[in-house]
C-alpha cells in the first residue's frame, strides 16, 4: 500500500514538473497574443505561492488522476460538467481554442499519469 502511494505521488510530481516546464508554457506563449480584454484577472491571484491558474491545473489533474487510479472513470464526466459550468460567467471572455486545448491537455496528462502508474505497479509486483 505504501509503495503504491509513493509511486502515485512520484508519477504526479515528476509529470507536473515536466509538463509545467514544457507543454503549458508553450500553450501560454502560443496564445499570448490574446487581447487584454479577452484574458481573465487570474494572473494577479496566487494560491499556495503559485499563480491561480497553475494551482487550478494541479488540482484538476490530481483529481482526475486519483479518480482514474481508483477506477472511478465517471470523474471525466464530472470534470466536463464542472468545466462547462464554470464558464457561464458572461463577464469573462475566454478564447475558445485556449479553453479547449487546456482542458484536453489536462485530461490527456491525467490519463498519461494513470497509465504510467499502472505500468509502475505492474513492474513493482514482478
Amino acid at each position: 500500500m505504501f509503495l503504491k502511494l509513493i509511486i502515485f505521488l512520484t508519477v504526479f510530481f515528476f509529470g507536473e514538473i515536466t509538463f509545467n516546464l514544457t507543454w503549458f508554457p508553450y500553450i501560454k506563449n502560443y496564445f499570448s497574443n490574446i487581447p487584454p480584454e479577452k484574458t481573465t484577472r487570474e494572473k494577479e491571484k496566487r494560491f499556495f505561492f503559485l499563480d491561480i491558474s497553475i494551482s487550478k491545473g494541479l488540482l484538476e489533474r490530481m483529481v482526475l488522476y486519483l479518480g482514474l487510479t481508483l477506477g472511478i472513470s465517471q470523474i471525466l464526466i464530472v470534470f466536463g460538467a464542472i468545466k462547462i459550468g464554470s464558464r457561464f460567467d458572461k463577464s469573462a471572455k475566454v478564447l475558445n481554442d485556449y479553453f479547449i486545448i487546456g482542458n484536453f491537455s489536462s485530461i490527456l496528462i491525467a490519463i498519461f499519469y494513470w497509465y504510467c502508474y499502472n505500468k509502475c505497479i505492474i513492474l513493482s509486483s514482478q
